[in-house]
């Protein structure tokens, strides 16, 4: 792999700061339209940017009419939330509505806090709307994450499942290369069947994250036009949903403000924000 620098950082004219990483822009037809650094294709955990095509079983599972979830609530399933009041009352919510509570959760520690804690309660929904046990639920054999990692597959349209990590909130987290995530998001936010999922999140910004979180800011700046995702380790994905492109960020030493120099940068330079 090669990374390419990516931003530079100066103090009174010397160099403190050099961080390297990866661009990529997909568009509609698949085709690479804007590439720095050459990451051989290599696979990355998915991370936290997996988590939009994560609660797609609360769509397919019909979860989401049966329960009588909002996009307010659906918007935190896909979040990387600061675990604010706001954010812990809508998962609250979800779980209420399910007819579980706290202690199902399996995102530790202060499990309503934790900033997955949306994403569990969803996996949790799907589960009690589909009658799968909810005590094992993050296990790679239990048929919710067999059906995330189905659904993956065809969205990132893999030859094969992908392999998988074990994620900082303990759920597995599929493995793929930053084109396979980017043709997800194009497959994923194009289908009408998902329509809810890329309104919950373009409408919610705030519980996608939270003030200052560079995924909740950037769709703050273009309502309704860009739907974008944090991931830890470095990395943010970005979707223009007028131009049906998609942007990959990843900064190999998972530096926060460089990833946010780097997308504020990219988002600029591409027109999708002034």
């Amino acid at each position: 792999m090669k990374p390419q620098l990516l931003v530079k950082v100066d103090r009174e004219g010397y160099v403190e700061k050099l961080h390297y990483g990866f661009i990529l822009v997909v568009d509609e037809n698949f085709n690479i339209v804007l590439k720095q650094g050459d990451d051989d294709n290599e696979p990355f955990p998915f991370r936290s940017a997996a988590k939009p095509l994560q609660a797609t079983p609360v769509i397919d599972s019909g979860a989401f009419e049966h329960f009588g979830f909002t996009h307010k609530e659906l918007a935190i399933m896909c979040a990387s939330h600061v675990g604010d009041d706001e954010h812990v009352e809508t998962v609250k919510s979800i779980l209420k509505k399910i007819g579980l509570s706290e202690e199902n959760l399996h995102c530790v520690p202060h499990t309503l806090q934790n900033n997955c804690s949306g994403k569990h309660s969803g996996m949790l929904a799907a589960c009690v709307k589909n009658g799968w046990d909810i005590n094992t639920y993050l296990d790679k054999d239990h048929p919710l994450q067999k059906q995330i990692m189905a659904k993956v597959k065809e969205l990132c349209a893999l030859e094969n499942l992908p392999p998988t990590v074990v994620d900082g909130c303990t759920a597995p987290v599929p493995v793929l290369p930053h084109y396979n995530m980017a043709v997800g998001y194009l497959n994923l936010f194009l289908n009408p069947k998902y329509e809810d999922i890329k309104l919950a999140m373009t409408q919610n910004p705030y519980i996608v994250g939270g003030e200052g979180k560079i995924d909740t800011e950037v769709m703050k700046a273009s309502p309704g036009k860009l739907v974008a995702k944090v991931a830890a380790a470095g990395s943010c994905v970005v979707m223009n949903l007028e131009e049906k492109k998609v942007l990959v960020v990843k900064i190999t030493d998972a530096d926060r403000d460089a990833r946010t120099i780097a997308v504020w940068d990219m988002v600029r330079k591409l027109g999708w924000v002034k």
